[in-house]
C-alpha cells in the first residue's frame, strides 16, 4: 500500500469503530473532525496516488462514516437486545479493511528497480503499418512498438508502464471481461524513464537491442525490467509487439488482435510444434526487418524524432523470451540483421541452414523445478542437437537454478505472493538476468 492508502485505511477503520462504540460519549466536535480528516486524506490519495478498485471497501467505509457523522445524534446506551449490532458492525468494518489490505498485498503497486547505468532513459511509442503484408483480420499488418533509449538529463513527462493504458484495458474488457479489472491498478504506474525525452546529447549512433516477447502473455512492455536496464547503459531497445502471438495488440477503440493459439491439439512433440512454429517465426522475422528499416528512415515520417540517425546498423543484437527467444536464434542464424542473440528460456524452434555462421549466442535457462509442471515435451534430443550446433565455439549456455519461466518477464512483479511458487525472488532473478545479458552484449557488440 502507498502512504495515503494506508493512512486512509487506518483512519477509516478507527473512525468507524469510534462512531459505533462512542454512544453517549460522542463529542460534537468529532462530527467535524472525523469527516474533515477522512475527506482530506481521501483527496490527497486521489490526487497523488489515484483511485484503485482494490480500495473500494475502504472507500465504502469512509463514505458510511462521513454520512454517519453528519446524521449523528446523541445516543443513549443501547438496550441489551440491541448490543449485538455494534459487534456485527465492527466485524464488518474490520473485514472490509482486511479485504483491501489483503488485496493490496496480493496486487501491489510495484516499482521497478532503478537501472544501474549512467544514462537517464527515454521512452517512445509508435504504431506502424506495413502495407506490403496482411494481418490475420485481412487488413494491412500493423505493429505496436515501444522504444527505450539513453536520454538527456532534461525532464519531460514520467513514462507510464502500459502504453495507452485506458485503450488497452478497454480492449481486454471486450475480449476477456472482468479480467480487465486486474490491470486497472497499473493504469497510472510510472517507470524510471521520461516520455519523449531528448536523446543523450553526446551520443551519435548507439548499439541496438531488438526485444522479442514470448507467446500468449507477452507484450511490448512485459520485458520492461530488462529494457530500462539496457537503455541506461547506452543501448536502444526496440520492443515489437507481434499481433497474434502477443497477449493482445490494440490499435484503436474498434480494432484489436488477441492471442491466437496455433498449437492447440498438437501432441507434446518437439518436431510437431516446430512445424507450426516456423511460419510464425518467419512472420516475426519480417516484423523485425520492417521495423528496423522504418527506423533507419524515420526522418521521412518524423523529421524531429529524437531517434533520427541514432541506430548503428553494424551493432544490432536480438533478445527474446520463450518463443521470442526461438525467433531471436532463428533470425540470428538465417539473416545478417544481428551480430549476436540472447535466448531467454526458450525452445529452439526454427529452421537452420546446414552451414551455420558461428555468431555469438547466449542461452539462459530457468532451472526451477515446480511440482506438477514437469517437462512433458518429447523429442527434445532434436532440440538439443540444434542447440549444440547454434552455440558452437562462441556461444554460452547458463542455467539459473531459482529462475522459473516467468522470471524472465515483469509478470511476477504484479503479484509476488501469487507468483512465488513459479518465480520466487523475482527482483534477484531480474538482477542476474540483466547482469548476464549486459555482460554478453558488452563483449559482442
Amino acid at each position: 500500500m502507498k502512504l495515503f492508502e494506508y493512512a486512509l485505511l487506518c483512519a477509516s477503520i478507527l473512525s468507524c469503530l469510534y462512531v459505533i462504540w462512542a454512544k453517549q460519549r460522542f463529542r460534537p466536535i468529532m462530527k467535524l473532525v472525523i469527516p474533515a480528516s477522512l475527506l482530506g486524506i481521501l483527496i490527497l490519495h486521489l490526487i497523488f496516488e489515484h483511485a484503485r478498485w482494490i480500495m473500494l471497501p475502504v472507500y465504502g467505509i469512509t463514505t458510511v462514516v462521513v454520512i454517519a457523522c453528519i446524521l449523528r445524534r446523541r445516543n443513549h446506551v443501547s438496550p441489551p437486545s440491541r448490543r449485538l449490532r455494534p459487534f456485527l458492525l465492527s466485524l464488518l468494518a474490520l473485514l472490509a479493511g482486511t479485504l483491501s489490505w489483503g488485496g493490496a498485498g496480493l496486487l501491489p503497486l510495484f516499482q521497478f528497480t532503478k537501472p544501474s547505468g549512467s544514462h537517464n532513459v527515454g521512452v517512445l511509442d509508435y504504431t506502424w503499418t506495413d502495407p506490403e503484408r496482411t494481418a490475420i483480420d485481412g487488413t494491412s499488418r500493423q505493429l505496436n512498438v515501444r522504444i527505450w533509449y539513453p536520454a538527456s538529463d532534461d525532464l519531460t513527462t514520467p513514462a507510464r508502464y502500459i502504453p495507452q493504458a485506458d485503450l488497452f484495458i478497454q480492449a481486454i474488457k471486450k475480449q476477456y471481461g472482468l479480467w480487465s479489472q486486474l490491470l486497472r491498478n497499473y493504469r497510472q504506474l510510472e517507470i524510471p524513464a521520461q516520455y519523449a525525452a531528448p536523446f543523450y546529447p553526446n551520443a551519435n549512433s548507439v548499439p541496438v537491442v531488438v526485444y522479442l516477447h514470448g507467446n500468449q502473455l507477452g507484450t511490448r512492455f512485459t520485458g520492461t525490467f530488462q529494457a530500462i536496464e539496457l537503455a541506461s547503459h547506452g543501448y536502444m531497445v526496440i520492443a515489437i509487439e507481434h499481433p497474434g502471438t502477443a497477449f493482445l495488440s490494440v490499435f484503436d477503440e474498434d480494432r484489436y488482435i488477441p492471442f491466437t493459439n496455433s498449437f492447440t491439439g498438437l501432441p507434446d512433440n518437439f518436431s510437431a510444434h516446430n512445424k507450426v512454429a516456423v511460419p510464425i517465426i518467419q512472420e516475426m522475422q519480417a516484423d523485425v526487418q520492417f521495423v528496423l528499416q522504418h527506423l533507419q528512415q524515420i526522418d521521412r515520417y518524423e523529421p524531429n524524432s529524437p531517434l533520427s540517425d541514432r541506430i548503428d546498423p553494424d551493432r544490432i543484437a536480438l533478445v527474446g523470451h520463450s518463443f521470442g527467444g526461438a525467433a531471436a536464434a532463428h533470425i540470428l542464424a538465417n539473416t545478417t540483421i544481428a551480430r549476436a542473440a540472447v535466448n531467454l528460456d526458450g525452445y529452439l524452434y526454427g529452421e537452420y541452414p546446414d552451414e551455420l555462421q558461428q555468431k555469438p549466442l547466449l542461452i539462459v535457462n530457468g532451472g526451477l523445478q515446480v511440482k506438477g509442471l514437469e517437462e512433458t515435451m518429447v523429442g527434445l534430443e532434436e532440440e538439443r542437437a540444434v542447440r549444440n550446433r547454434l552455440l558452437g565455439p562462441n556461444g554460452l549456455e547458463v542455467t539459473l537454478p531459482q529462475a522459473g519461466h516467468l522470471s524472465f518477464t515483469d509478470l511476477p512483479l504484479y503479484s509476488p505472493l501469487l507468483f512465488k511458487p513459479l518465480a520466487p525472488d523475482s527482483k534477484e532473478q531480474h538482477r542476474q538476468i540483466n547482469e548476464l545479458t549486459l555482460h554478453f552484449l558488452q563483449e559482442h557488440l
